[in-house]
């Protein structure tokens, strides 16, 4: 392999997260599309701003380094050597955020309705009912048990209720056996 092969493996690789995390972790963690959509428009918007200064970075590198190669000073010459080497650093961080941003505008393209502010705070109860007894079944299913700041967030949402009748009955507990005090789940 040469050294050029190495470089060409190293621009291939360029994206900090891969499109499965993209879609899978980073929206995927939410099980509404409304919020699914506020997370994307979010990452958008991180990876836009963070583009654009990049851009400007690029041209004060560029500033900086012809600056000092118009010198005859050693160390200024080795000092653009060295700007030249972070500029080439971070000309691939910009590669890797335009694959980024090119992958999630495509999912943006994707969503037929573009949900407005008030839509994404109307689904709120939905998304935390949906959220919060999913993470408290992988808990459950953990075996570790739901902890007491989760239970506490459940009945904040006005929800525990429910998911303790619901989770009451899928396990076959009865709820006589529970004498009136909330169940260790």
């Amino acid at each position: 392999m040469s050294f050029e092969d190495l470089e060409n493996a190293i621009i291939e690789i360029q994206q900090s997260r891969s499109n499965f995390q993209l879609e899978r972790f980073v929206l995927g963690q939410h099980p509404t599309p409304e919020m699914q959509y506020y997370q994307l428009i979010l990452e958008i918007q991180d990876l836009s701003f963070k583009h654009k200064n990049a851009l400007i970075e690029v041209d004060i590198f560029e500033k900086k380094i012809a600056k000092l190669e118009a010198s005859n000073d050693e160390i200024k010459l080795l000092k653009a050597r060295q700007k030249k080497l972070g500029l080439e650093q971070l000309k691939l961080a910009i590669l890797g955020t335009e694959r980024e941003l090119s992958h999630l505008l495509a999912i943006w393209d994707t969503f037929e309705h573009k949900y407005s502010r008030e839509e994404i705070e109307a689904a709120q109860p939905e998304y935390w009912k949906a959220r919060l007894s999913a993470n408290a079944n992988a808990m459950i299913m953990g075996g570790a048990g739901v902890n007491p700041a989760h239970l506490e967030a459940m009945d904040q949402a006005g929800i525990l209720d429910d998911f303790l009748s619901s989770t009451v009955e899928s396990v076959g507990i009865q709820p006589e056996s529970i004498s009136g005090s909330t169940p260790t789940i």
